[in-house]
């Protein structure tokens, strides 16, 4: 019989263990950072429009732009992500919503993300013509044009692919829509969206140089970040501030990538062990595993087959 997790009790015990004194002051400063850096942003956001926006390609600068285009990838990651929840689960649950939502989702993922953007910034700048909110607004949906499409097509066809046994479990135990979604639909597609929202993530950051540095004709759109910073480093032939940018890039990735997954996998805010609970139960009511209270393993059959060198 082969354990396919740690003992539940080690996990505890890890867990309660106290931290370094350096991570304790790694976690401080990023926390203040993070502060810091969303009080720059929301001034950005909020500041008056600039006719002409002004690069500046100093290393010191990069940082700060950095931070701008990570606001705005994550500002449309939880646009596309309440979006992908909310238009999949309706289109999934009604076959009269379904015949109408997929092929208008159908014509959206086709039209070029590049196609959204001279109308949408300059109806962003007729709405606030004297605020950079407007360039703000306009970035963020175009980068959510880059996300959300795939997304929704991947949560749509998990809840598709939910077997009836469960749906049924569910309906016998009187679950509502919000707990039918909290603890069979989100879960059982999990996977598919963990997946999706980090190649969104990348789809997004693909068209970051030309949301930032929009121009049409002798009018700038540009807005400072990482995006406008490459753009006017390429313009300018500047190659060491071009591989700044790349390494930025790069950097920045890796902990955005990691940060979307957990907050993905931990959307149910709901205790530890009443979700543990729930995933046992719903994986021996499937028989998907076996779980033994008394060692707290799970366990690929149930022990009594395994035991009796059976298949399960």
């Amino acid at each position: 019989m082969q354990s396919i997790t740690p003992s539940i009790s080690a996990l505890r015990t890890a867990l309660r263990t106290p931290g370094s004194l350096l991570v304790d002051l790694l976690i401080v400063a990023a926390v203040v950072s993070l502060v810091g850096g969303l009080i720059a942003y929301g001034e950005q956001f909020s500041a008056p429009f600039a006719q002409k926006t002004e690069i500046d390609l100093s290393w010191t600068a990069l940082p700060v732009y950095t931070f701008f285009s990570l606001c705005r990838g994550f500002a449309a990651y939880a646009v596309s992500l309440t979006f992908t929840l909310l238009f999949a689960t309706a289109a999934a649950r009604s076959a009269r919503s379904e015949r109408a939502m997929l092929p208008i989702l159908d014509v959206l993922q086709s039209i070029p993300v590049l196609g959204f953007l001279p109308g949408l910034v300059l109806g962003m700048i007729a709405l606030f013509p004297t605020r950079e909110i407007g360039l703000e607004i306009a970035c963020i949906i175009m980068i959510f044009t880059g996300q959300a499409w795939n997304m929704t097509f991947s949560y749509y066809a998990s809840l598709k692919g939910i077997p009836a046994p469960l749906r049924d479990a569910a309906a016998m135990n009187r679950l509502s829509r919000w707990r039918t979604f909290r603890v069979l639909e989100l879960p059982a597609s999990m996977i598919g969206l963990v997946w999706n929202s980090m190649m969104s993530m990348a789809g997004g950051w693909f068209f970051l140089t030309v949301n930032e540095a929009f121009k049409l004709g002798d009018k700038d759109f540009r807005l400072p970040g990482i995006g406008s910073y490459m753009a006017e480093a390429i313009n300018a032939g500047d190659v060491p501030a071009m591989l700044s940018a790349v390494v930025a890039m790069v950097v920045m990735r890796l902990p955005k990538e990691v940060v979307v997954e957990e907050l993905v996998i931990r959307l149910p805010s709901q205790d530890p062990e009443q979700l543990f609970d729930i995933v046992v139960g719903w994986g021996r009511y499937a028989e998907l595993f076996g779980y033994e209270p008394q060692s707290e393993l799970l366990y690929l059959s149930q022990p009594q087959a395994a035991g009796a060198g059976g298949e399960s």
